[in-house]
């Protein structure tokens, strides 16, 4: 049996037929019911806010989709520098790092805090050779996230993923790799992933295996022992889902055209920035991502 949050195997990236495709989002719908029910009661549930987020939209793309957009700014407005005293060096291990672009956004992102990167993908990358040459502490390895726990370096203290876990097949296993790591250390380690939620079915159709809410999360988080905090982030809410919904579903996915973002790129970011500050103003228990900070051995509160 496969060691995984869903309650089907079916994954969205190899492809389904039209009765695959009403099976798959039937059965990520029933995934998704009930989303608090059965919460772990150690997570610390929050949304995103605050004012910091206005300083960084200059650094984010205009093209991005709301969720992205959110998702850069939510790696921005991180206390990298609390992080950095936490854990003294930062070696990042990114799995589904895919062109590995986030190396080089979250090496911006920190300030230039980090001081080794590690990206892992089940494909090769073109792009890989090139950032490895502009960046001797940045490095590739081509895996599956099923395999990770023997290319992990020792020196490894900080894992993350940015929209990939949602293509694991088996994510809890992952999760499990990344468990027998931390309890080989008693130093702290800390862990952010940012990941679809439910909100993201309707509005992405056909993505990955499936989609998360605090319930499922929390299949993740009691993998881990109560020396570890955890702290569960919404990101964007009802304002960025109509966003979402007219620029890239309704015309890219139930139209079969373009994206409309791009006819008037100057308009389009206005839309993006006034949803977030919209949604920031009215937090939504329905979020369109949620990032989940699991920080083990701690040695005080960052967050």
């Amino acid at each position: 049996m496969k060691k995984s949050t869903s309650i089907h195997s079916l994954n969205a990236d190899r492809g389904l037929n039209p009765l695959v495709k009403l099976a798959y989002l039937f059965l990520n719908w029933a995934n998704n019911l009930f989303p608090y029910a059965r919460v772990d009661k150690r997570i610390d549930i929050r949304s995103f806010g605050g004012e910091e987020w206005k300083e960084h939209l200059g650094s984010t793309f205009e093209a991005s989709s709301v969720g992205r957009r959110l998702s850069d700014l939510f790696w921005r407005t991180l206390p990298w520098e609390e992080i950095k005293e936490e854990l003294g060096e930062i070696h990042i291990f990114d799995t589904g790092c895919g062109q590995g672009n986030y190396a080089t956004r979250l090496l911006d992102a920190s300030g230039g805090r980090v001081d080794s990167y590690t990206g892992v993908d089940a494909k090769r990358r073109e792009n890989w050779s090139k950032l490895k040459a502009e960046h001797k502490n940045f490095s590739f390895i081509q895996s599956t996230s099923s395999d990770i726990l023997p290319l992990t370096p020792k020196k490894a203290n900080m894992f993350v993923t940015q929209s990939a876990i949602e293509h694991f097949d088996e994510d809890v296993a992952f999760f499990e790799q990344i468990r027998s790591f931390v309890a080989s250390t008693d130093k702290p380690v800390i862990q952010i992933h940012n990941f679809p939620a439910k909100a993201i079915l309707p509005l992405y159709l056909f993505h990955g295996v499936r989609q998360y809410t605090p319930r499922n999360i929390s299949k993740i988080t009691r993998l881990f022992g109560d020396d570890t905090k955890f702290y569960l982030y919404g990101l964007g809410g009802e304002a960025g889902k109509k966003v979402q919904w007219k620029h890239f579903t309704w015309p890219l996915l139930l139209k079969r055209g373009k994206a409309t973002f791009d006819k008037d790129l100057k308009k389009y970011n206005a839309e993006v920035v006034s949803s977030i500050e919209q949604d920031v103003k009215q937090p939504s228990s329905s979020p369109i991502f949620w990032v989940l900070i699991i920080h083990s051995h701690p040695k005080k509160a960052i967050w």
